[in-house]
């Protein structure tokens, strides 16, 4: 009996020490601030509840409206946590703002403090007052004169663009002109007696500096080679100084050169090829025929001209 007795005391104890507790934390009222009482229309205001908790068992709900009139909740968040002392503090931050101007109630909040074991009871934040403004007028500045409207200068530069444009590809072209007008080919005057004689009188020279081992065989060939270029291209007026061997032998073909004199002809050349190419050096025998091939097709040509005319 005593034992059971002593049951019903200790339940009886703890249920009474939960209501001190509860009523306690009731009866202590949540702590309210806002950071500002007047705004100007838009401008934020920062509305901080905070309550001391005995325990992390208990929590705080509190009901915030999505919307209340007058005013536009934009932010809210909270919780529990710790004061610099460490003691257990739920703290809601909410951010508002208003839209209508005048004197407005933010109202107050119903909130519970809720544990386990503990009925919980609906208590009510404090009614914070807002006064929302405009932009309040200069009243104390000078009059200021009204003036009138300035002129703006306004250039259009699509056009300056387009000039622009138009000067650059004139100078482009310009360019582009001058560049295939340089590699245009030489068109060498029609003279065909001043022409063969120049190639003898070169002839004759070249003749003499074999016999006098004056040149070296590469120039010697390369000299000779260009008798017949100038000569040729002259005759036919067209400019054979970039020809190859082989182009030349082809336009020699249509002079009708005899079968003798055109296959000396490309000895001559294909000698003064190695010479400069292949690294051939030749004889002065052969330096002095390959000059007197060249000469006779020269001949040939020349004869073969007045015969046309």
């Amino acid at each position: 009996m005593n034992k059971l007795y002593r049951t019903h005391i200790n339940k009886l104890l703890t249920t009474v020490a939960l209501l001190i507790v509860s009523f306690s934390l009731s009866a202590q009222a949540i702590r309210s601030s806002v950071d500002k009482n007047t705004i100007l229309i838009g401008e934020r205001v920062t509305y901080t509840l905070a309550v001391d908790l005995p325990s992390p068992e208990y929590t705080v709900s509190i009901n915030i409206p999505d919307s209340i009139p007058h005013f536009e909740i934009l932010e809210k968040n909270g919780g529990n946590g710790k004061d610099k002392d460490g003691n257990i503090v739920w703290q809601q931050k909410i951010i508002f703002t208003s839209f209508d101007s005048g004197s407005f109630i933010f109202p107050g909040l119903l909130y519970r403090i809720n544990h386990l074991n503990t009925a919980s009871q609906t208590l009510s934040t404090n009614q914070v007052k807002i006064e929302v403004g405009y932009m309040p007028l200069d009243k104390g500045g000078l009059p200021r004169d009204i003036k009138s409207i300035l002129n703006v200068e306004f250039v259009d530069w699509f056009w300056v663009y387009i000039v622009v444009g138009v000067l650059l590809f004139l100078i482009i072209l310009f360019f582009v002109w001058k560049y295939f007008k340089k590699k245009k080919k030489v068109v060498v005057p029609l003279n065909t007696k001043g022409a063969y004689e120049e190639a003898l009188l070169a002839l004759e020279g070249l003749k003499k500096a074999n016999e006098q081992r004056s040149l070296g065989v590469k120039e010697y060939h390369t000299k000779l080679a260009d008798v017949l270029k100038n000569y040729y291209g002259r005759t036919v007026n067209q400019n054979f100084s970039n020809k190859t061997t082989q182009e030349i032998l082809m336009k020699l073909k249509s002079h009708e050169l005899k079968a003798e004199t055109a296959s000396h002809a490309t000895e001559a050349l294909a000698t003064g090829d190695a010479v400069k190419f292949a690294k051939y050096n030749s004889s002065y025998t052969e330096n002095e025929a390959a000059l007197n091939y060249l000469k006779t097709a020269i001949e040939e040509i020349e004869l073969s001209r007045i015969k046309k005319v």
